[in-house]
Order: C-alpha cells, then sequence, then structure tokens
C-alpha cells in the first residue's frame, strides 16, 4: 500500500504490516473501519488520512513507518510483556459478560506498571502471597487489617459509591494500584472508533507485580458493573494477590480458562464473602423472617447487591432456595445514558491510571526524569499534544 503526500505517492507499506500493527487489539476489529477497507482496496491511504485515523484509534502514526525488523521487536516485546504479566492472571468474570479483557487496557497499564517499578521507589510488597496458607475468616481479618479498613467504618450508612471510592484510596495508600476504566478525554478510544462491546464486556483484572500489583475496575467501561460489584470484586482480586493465586488464564479467543481446581475459586469467593458479610452477622440472621426491606437493609449496610446478600445466605443456610427464588430481585435492565459529563483532563488520568501510577507519573513529569513523550504514552498510549497541556496547567505540572 503507498502513502500518498500532496497527490504523489510517497513510501510503500506492506499490508501485512499495516494489518499486524492493526491487530494489535484483535478485539476492537479496527482492520474493519472504512478508512483501511478503502485503503487496502484502492492500495495507497494519504499521509494526512492515515495520521487523522491513527489519533482516532490511539496508535502512534509512526508505528506504520518501522522497518519490519524493528515492528517485530516492537510487537514481540509488547506480546512478551503480555504473556509475563497477564497470561496467569485472574479475571473477575460475569456470567454473560466480561469475558473481554481489552489488550489495549491491559498493554497500557503493563507500561504503567514497568514504570513505576523501574524508579525504585517501591519496596517489595508484603501483602503479596501472604494469605497462602490462613483460614478463611483469618484470610478476611488479615486483609482488613493490612489495609486499615474497619468493619464498623465500611458499615456506615452512606452510598456505595462513597464507600468504593474510599477503599480504593485505602488499597492504594499500601502500594497496590487500583485503575479505573474512563472514557473521557481520549483516554480510551470512544465508542465510535471500538465496538461498544469490548468495554460492556469488560471485568476487572489484577496484573502481577511483587512490588505494585495492579487491579483493573471496569467503572464507567461496563455500564452493568455498579458500585456494589465493583467493591466485590475489589475484595475478590485482593484476595487473589494475597493468595498469589494467578491461576486463570487469558485464551488467545478471550474466552477464560480455569487451571486450577473449582475449590481453589470456591475459596475466594468465601473470603470475600466473610470480609464483606461475615458469618456472625448472618448467624444473628438464622430463624428469622427475612423480607424484601429487610433484604434491601442488609445489602446497603453490607455494601453489596441484594443478589449477592441472598447467594450468601442461601450457601450458609440461612434462606431456603424457595426463600431465595421469592425475595430475588428481578433484572434490571440499565439505561445507556451515555457519559455527558466532562472531568477535568487530570480527573480523567487520576482514575484510569490510579493514586500509584498517577502520584509517580507527576512526581516524574515535575522532576524533569520522565520525558514528556513518554508521558503522553504512558497516560493515553500515544501522543497527546493538548490533553497533554491542559493537563500540566490543571496540576501546575
Amino acid at each position: 500500500m503507498w502513502v500518498s503526500v500532496n497527490g504523489q505517492n510517497s513510501v510503500e507499506i506492506d499490508d501485512s504490516v499495516i494489518k499486524r500493527i492493526l491487530n494489535l487489539y484483535p478485539e476492537e476489529k479496527l482492520i474493519n473501519r472504512k478508512i483501511f477497507q478503502q485503503a487496502f482496496s484502492a492500495g495507497s491511504i494519504t499521509f494526512k488520512n492515515l495520521k487523522e485515523e491513527s489519533e482516532k484509534i490511539l496508535i502512534p502514526w509512526q508505528m506504520f513507518f518501522l522497518s519490519t525488523t524493528n515492528l517485530n521487536q516492537t510487537i514481540n516485546h509488547i506480546e512478551t510483556q503480555r504473556q509475563h504479566k497477564v497470561s496467569k492472571k485472574i479475571v473477575a468474570k460475569r456470567k454473560g459478560q466480561g469475558k473481554i479483557t481489552p489488550k489495549r487496557i491491559v498493554d497500557r497499564l503493563i507500561r504503567q506498571q514497568n514504570y513505576l517499578v523501574s524508579t525504585g521507589i517501591f519496596p517489595s510488597n508484603s501483602f503479596c502471597g501472604s494469605l497462602k496458607y490462613e483460614s478463611i475468616k483469618s484470610a478476611a481479618d488479615k486483609i482488613l487489617d493490612h489495609f486499615d479498613i474497619d468493619r464498623d467504618w465500611m458499615w456506615r450508612d452512606r452510598g456505595k459509591e462513597a464507600t468504593l471510592e474510599a477503599l480504593i484510596k485505602k488499597v492504594g495508600n499500601k502500594n497496590i494500584n487500583v485503575s479505573q476504566g474512563t472514557l473521557a478525554h481520549k483516554i480510551l478510544p470512544n465508542t465510535r472508533v471500538v465496538p461498544s462491546s469490548v468495554y460492556k464486556n469488560t471485568s476487572g483484572f489484577a496484573i502481577k507485580d511483587d512490588h505494585v500489583p495492579f487491579i483493573f475496575l471496569p467503572s464507567e467501561t461496563n455500564q452493568d458493573e455498579v458500585a456494589s460489584r465493583q467493591i466485590y470484586t475489589l475484595f475478590y482480586l485482593l484476595t487473589i494477590i494475597g493468595l498469589d493465586q494467578y491461576e486463570f488464564i487469558l485464551e488467545p479467543n478471550f474466552t477464560i480458562k480455569i487451571t486450577g481446581t473449582t475449590i481453589k475459586e470456591v475459596r475466594l469467593h468465601l473470603i470475600t464473602s466473610e470480609l464483606l458479610i461475615p458469618r456472625s452477622e448472618t448467624e444473628k440472621i438464622r430463624g428469622t423472617k427475612v423480607t424484601e426491606s429487610r433484604r434491601d437493609e442488609l445489602a446497603n449496610k453490607f455494601k453489596v447487591s441484594p443478589t449477592a446478600l441472598l447467594v450468601t445466605l442461601r450457601r450458609r443456610g440461612v434462606i431456603s432456595s424457595s426463600e431465595f427464588d421469592s425475595l430475588k430481585p428481578k433484572p434490571i435492565k440499565l439505561k445507556n445514558t451515555g457519559h455527558p459529563r466532562t472531568p477535568k483532563v487530570s480527573t480523567s488520568v487520576s482514575k484510569f491510571c490510579g493514586l500509584k501510577s498517577f502520584e509517580t507519573i507527576n512526581l516524574g513529569i515535575k522532576g524533569g526524569t520522565l520525558p514528556n513523550t513518554q508521558a503522553q504514552h504512558l497516560i493515553w498510549g500515544a501522543p497527546q499534544k493538548k490533553g497533554f497541556l491542559k493537563y500540566r496547567s490543571e496540576l501546575s505540572l
């Protein structure tokens, strides 16, 4: 395929090179975009169109002009990092959804994690693997103690969103970086570029590291991941890090294969449930009538969904299967309200990067140890000069 400038063919690029770059993120189906389909058919594309399209799909246009050797080295490095960091990482998969872990998000977070570790700021994380030989109750108590979480504090009469935000800060204070999905300010390609199902089907996952483990929560990218689900996912993934139990594999077709035994998966849920809904609390309910209003009251107290509460009560024999069926709330189809809010660039960046990543990147920018171009690649995955200027001005960096 020729790249033309001012109507004249300038540089010829092998079609296989373009296809390989676009297939870096196969779940996004970038190769099907109209501009590329027309270019393959015509055998040419203008440099202006290539550059503009690269900005939309957040892939540096310079990649298309790498030599075959350099391109292979670049892509092989990316794929090796994925294999090392993510292939044996657990995913908080939901039934019927959460089946995709976008490689774009994975790549971005791996780069950020590598940068954080390279600074030498972070010591070995004592939480990693610390739950291996603990009982269910002891593991739950250890998580609460390590992250300075008091159950009475967690059960305060406040919204689940506020509780989630406070929990994320506590986790970040112990050098576990919690990143959240956001669709504002070109942090990720918008849904006019990438099929919405890619984000809709994204659930939480962890990226292993002995110094700064990463947790990703879908937040805005998956509308079904309401605050109560994200609180559960946060503790579930913390349990994985504490057990050092990265035994789910991300398959090439983006399905999740369990390589460990189902007993191990059950243990993860048992610890998470004990942490959020202690058995001592459910024993107080045993023998009493659980009504719909009581169900909702308890769900709000424990910061879980009504369904998650009922599942726990049924598993512990507090309610019967028939009571579970009668109390189970009808599914509510959430309306797609879009994202009318336009937060500050710095707000979106801090949410996506997570506390530790956000702080460390800003230190590097302010101290001059992190070049502006590298900072943009860490945050956006590609140059975003206007967004970066606004970002720096908002934070006075």
